[in-house]
């Protein structure tokens, strides 16, 4: 987990204690939620009494809430001295909204819940990224190996949470879920804050404006195809998130070993994560980002086929390449377009994409999965087809810049 001592090399700032492992501490806190989210909470939602398509829907309507407020919450907190306190706060609210899940048992009710909770985690990830990328820039901090310890948790989280499935009622899930709330909102505050650049030098960039706003990136049409392809990639999970688990335990997979499965995955990705940045020095961002969405097409073209334990455990590992390199091409490529100051409202433009075409695929899962199970998942390798399509599009738009770079200047208000 440890970051490169940057402390004697001129180029860039002093590091503040112990950064890699206090952002690590705030990756380990979103992921033990999402940890449990991701997997289990459509199967608490089917335990409830849900419908198939009623689930679909509780899993798009976060999407909705991430496309209208989740830029806008990012954008303001690239002007509040420390992002890591905005982290804290919306930690806070999250985990109290959490409780609420506790007295709801109706459609109606959790989607409200669902709505709330998610205003508050959902600019969480995007803006611990920031964090990151930002001492990546500032202090030549390795963003794999700060990354990866959020992939650690989630692996432990899904592996615990397959033998809680497996030993008790789906209800334990949701407190489980809301006792991570409230453990990743206390360690938030350990989250290193170190302020940000008063001054920055702007070199050749994509973004060459004397101010530079969230609508400059909109602007960019190389930029926004380029993390609209990212999103689409991302985006052909929707099947699997939404409808892995209980597909997996309609075909006899024990609630233990699904957790495997969605570990197993993970694993893949951390292996990824360890070496992806020398990788970067053979492999540009875009191209880790055409390399996932290869392997998305690969992936669910596949699945349908794929019914036995030990066959489903080798899919699993290609989650190294559908979603880790597009994680790692995506935060890349926007580390390298975007200055700093306005890291967050780059990341607001991925995230708003990412969250729309998520989104949509999500709602219209329940129905695909009810029309069509398991074959419902070559629709999501079609998904990955038209992430190529729109790469190649976006490569008429290359801009004739040089990859941004603003280490030649800059002050930090606060350190340490």
């Amino acid at each position: 987990m440890s970051s490169k001592d940057t402390s004697t090399n001129s180029q860039f700032e002093k590091m503040p204690f112990l950064f890699g492992p206090r952002v690590a501490l705030g990756y380990g806190g979103q992921f033990l939620i999402f940890g449990m989210l991701l997997p289990y909470f459509p199967v608490w939602l089917h335990s409830v009494g849900l419908s198939a398509k009623e689930i679909g829907v509780i899993l798009f309507m976060p999407f909705v809430v991430r496309v209208l407020t989740s830029g806008k919450v990012t954008s303001f907190a690239d002007t509040q001295n420390d992002r890591s306190n905005v982290i804290s706060v919306l930690f806070i609210c999250a985990a109290l909204s959490s409780v609420l899940y506790a007295f709801s048992d109706n459609f109606w009710s959790i989607l409200f819940v669902t709505l709330l909770f998610n205003f508050f985690f959902n600019p969480v990830m995007p803006m611990i990224d920031s964090i990151t990328l930002a001492g990546v820039r500032r202090f030549d901090a390795d963003y794999g190996r700060i990354r990866i310890w959020g992939s650690v948790v989630f692996v432990i989280t899904n592996i615990a949470g397959g033998i809680l499935l497996a030993s008790y009622e789906p209800q334990i899930l949701l407190y489980v879920i809301i006792y991570s709330s409230f453990f990743a909102a206390a360690i938030s505050f350990l989250m290193p804050r170190f302020g940000r650049r008063q001054t920055v030098k702007l070199s050749k960039s994509a973004f060459t404006q004397t101010e530079i706003n969230e609508a400059s990136f909109w602007k960019d049409r190389h930029f926004v195809l380029v993390l609209m392809a990212a999103g689409l990639v991302q985006a052909s999970h929707a099947m699997l998130y939404g409808f892995g688990t209980i597909y997996w335990r309609e075909i006899g997979f024990s609630g233990s070993f699904i957790g495997v499965l969605w570990a197993v995955g993970v694993v893949a990705e951390i292996i990824l994560f360890q070496f992806s940045t020398k990788l970067l020095k053979w492999i540009s961002p875009i191209q880790f980002i055409l390399i996932g969405a290869i392997g998305a097409i690969i992936r669910w073209s596949i699945f349908p086929f794929v019914d036995a334990q030990s066959s489903s455990f080798a899919l699993q590992i290609l989650h190294a390449i559908s979603f880790g390199a597009v994680h790692i091409g995506t935060m890349h490529f926007i580390m390298r377009a975007v200055p700093e100051e306005r890291i967050g409202n780059g990341q607001g433009v991925g995230f708003v994409l990412g969250g729309l075409t998520m989104g949509l695929l999500l709602l219209a899962s329940g129905s695909l999965y009810e029309a069509l199970n398991a074959n419902a998942f070559w629709i999501m390798a079609l998904v990955g087809l038209l992430a190529i399509v729109i790469l190649c599009i976006a490569n008429i738009f290359q801009p004739n810049h040089q990859p941004h770079n603003d280490d030649e200047g800059g002050v930090t208000k606060e350190e340490g």
